[in-house]
Formats: structure tokens, C-alpha cells, sequence
């Protein structure tokens, strides 16, 4: 490919732990033939892996020179090494990947034509549907790889607010909150180049403190994705349009649906336990925390009976939005009543 008119305009961290594989697969992509940033200089954070992580850098390393390495004297939480790279930022935009997931550069040249306009954000991922409103906006930017920010958006309130945020695992949602705080211009893709991967380390494990011992500290051990996302929404100084945000994000869970209390994921240890409740409780206006104790006292009552819930899901494949209506009974028998579709506009 032909050299990238922005090369010299965007940082790429890769920050990882202990996941070589992953990341040798996210190497081989991102300096394929095909790749619209193999020419780029590329960070890699490596969060004191204790894998064959460093060696397999090396290998790349020799081959591509743009490419560096950087390996932490200790495990600092994904989270820490998240921060680091907002951190180390030099160049105009900043784009920090994970070890794990897919791309396709088939949409760069909106990238370019983003950074060249000089946009705040530039969404590269759309797994969430983020055309669709300011909710799905915003969770969208809860994954990190699908932002590309604007460096001069980072000062000395962003990444204290980082550092603090790191217990909250959403240190970057600092940026998004200046996004919509201050009504930044951010610009979407049509179509993704960052597609994201299977979450799990290599040994099929899905959790958010990987590589700790069990003396970390148990408000940490013990947050969950919506308790996270909850004190991070603490962020929007619009009254409104936290409580927007924390009702409207359609594809995950509102903060305020009885489903919320029923999401307990196989693949991780995360539970909505009493700190994660008042995480979500303490976020929501006066009149929503009134439907969220009603439902937490349904919950343990008349769903443990019966249950009728509506979820849906969004195909990033053909654009379709699928609303599911499903009907629990006595806790564990769950069956499909109708679905409908319709198109993401």
C-alpha cells in the first residue's frame, strides 16, 4: 500500500498481558500486506507477561522496525496500562488496541479524511450500532480499540480522571465523557475497522483482574461491568443526559431493567453483589431509583416466579436490530415468545 498520508500524525499502542498467541495473530494483521497501518510506528505495552509475549515481539521486531516494545517491571492492571498509553501519547491522535481482536481497512480513508479534518473522536468500531443515538454512542466507546482520540483532548483533569477511573475499568470513558460534556465533534464510520474479539485469556478465562493474587483489594475483585460503567457515567455533567445514558443504551442492559439483576455471565466472576447495586443505585435520578428498588424487590419476589422481558441485539453484519420477547419461569426454564427486526437507521 501506498504511504498513509496521516503516518506521522497517530500514535498505536497495543497494550497486552500474557496472551501470545492473541497478540501474534493481532501482529500478523496488523503488518499484512493488506494492513493500512504496517508502516506506522506501533507501541506494544506488555503488562509483565511471563509468556512467550516478549519473543514472539522480538521475531516482528526484526522484520518491522517501526515496531516497539516496552515491558512493565510489574503487572500494573489492564486498566494501568490503558492509562500509560493515553500517557505516552506524542503524535496528534492516539489510538490504543488490545492483543485480541480483528481489523479490516477497507473504511480508512475516513479515517484519514477524520484526522485531516481535524475531528475530537473517530469511532472505528460499530459492533453497538453508535449511529443510532447518544447511548449507544457512549457504550461503543466503552471498548477502547474503537476510538481514535484527538491527543490535544488529554490534560492534567483527563488523566487524573484516568488514574482514578482504573478501579472502575473504564479509565478511557474519561475522553468520552469529554466528548459529550463539551459537545466534541465525533465521527463515526460506516464500517468497522476494528472488529472485536473473544475476550478470554488463553486458558478460556474471562476476568478483569487477570494475573492477581487474592489479596487485591475486594471492591476491585468485586466490580462488575454495570458497576463500572455506573460510577463512570458520574463523568456527564448533564443531569439528563446521564440519566439518558444509564436508560437508553439498548443492546446491553439499562441500569434501570429488571434484567439487570438476572445477569450473572458462566465466563466471568462478575455478580451484581451489594456494592455493584449501590454502584448502579447511587447514579440514577430520584424517580429511577424508585423503579430500580421496585424491580429489585420484584426480582427476589414474583420474576422468581414469572418473567417477561424484551432484549435486543443488533447485527453489525446486515444492519438489522432484532427485538426478542422471552419468558422466564420459576428462575431457570427460559423460552422465546416472538422476535421482530428492523433496520438500524
Amino acid at each position: 500500500m501506498e504511504r498513509n498520508s496521516v503516518i506521522d500524525k497517530l500514535d498505536i499502542f497495543i497494550i497486552t498481558f500474557n496472551r501470545a498467541k492473541r497478540l501474534e495473530k493481532t501482529l500478523q494483521e496488523l503488518f499484512s500486506d493488506t494492513s493500512a497501518v504496517r508502516d506506522f510506528s506501533i507501541t506494544i505495552f506488555d503488562n509483565n507477561s511471563s509468556d512467550e509475549t516478549c519473543s514472539i515481539v522480538r521475531k516482528y521486531q526484526e522484520k518491522y522496525p517501526n515496531l516497539n516494545y516496552q515491558k512493565n517491571d510489574y503487572n500494573i492492571n489492564g486498566n494501568g496500562n490503558i492509562t500509560k498509553a493515553f500517557y505516552s501519547a506524542k503524535k496528534e491522535y492516539v489510538w490504543v488496541l488490545a492483543d485480541n481482536d480483528n481489523y479490516c481497512f477497507d473504511c480508512w480513508n475516513q479515517v484519514e479524511q477524520a484526522i485531516e479534518k481535524k475531528a475530537d473522536a473517530i469511532v472505528v468500531s460499530t459492533f453497538e450500532c453508535p449511529k443510532l443515538n447518544l447511548a449507544q454512542l457512549f457504550v461503543q466507546m466503552t471498548f477502547v480499540p474503537g476510538v481514535i482520540y484527538k491527543t490535544s483532548n488529554i490534560d492534567d483533569t483527563v488523566l487524573a480522571n484516568m488514574t482514578f477511573n482504573i478501579s472502575n475499568m473504564f479509565p478511557h470513558l474519561v475522553l468520552a465523557s469529554k466528548m459529550v460534556n463539551y459537545k466534541k465533534e465525533v465521527v463515526i464510520l460506516d464500517k468497522p475497522v476494528v472488529l472485536i474479539g473473544n475476550n478470554n485469556d488463553e486458558n478460556g478465562k474471562y476476568v478483569y483482574t487477570r494475573g492477581f493474587s487474592d489479596d487485591i483489594h475486594p471492591l476491585q475483585a468485586a466490580i462488575s461491568w454495570f458497576g463500572g460503567y455506573a460510577n463512570s457515567l458520574w463523568m456527564i455533567k448533564d443531569r439528563k443526559i446521564r440519566n439518558y445514558l444509564a436508560n437508553n443504551n439498548k443492546f446491553s442492559i439499562p441500569l434501570t431493567s429488571p434484567r439487570l439483576f438476572f445477569h450473572k455471565p458462566k465466563e466471568t466472576k462478575e455478580n451484581l453483589n451489594f456494592y455493584n447495586i449501590f454502584c448502579v443505585f447511587f447514579v440514577l435520578s430520584f424517580f429511577d431509583r424508585i423503579k430500580f428498588l421496585l424491580n429489585l424487590l420484584l426480582y427476589y419476589s414474583l420474576y422468581r416466579i414469572i418473567f417477561i422481558y424484551k432484549e435486543q441485539n443488533y447485527s453489525e453484519k446486515d444492519g438489522l436490530i432484532t427485538t426478542q420477547f422471552n419468558l422466564r419461569l420459576f428462575y431457570f426454564i427460559k423460552t422465546k415468545l416472538f422476535k421482530t427486526k428492523r433496520m438500524c437507521q
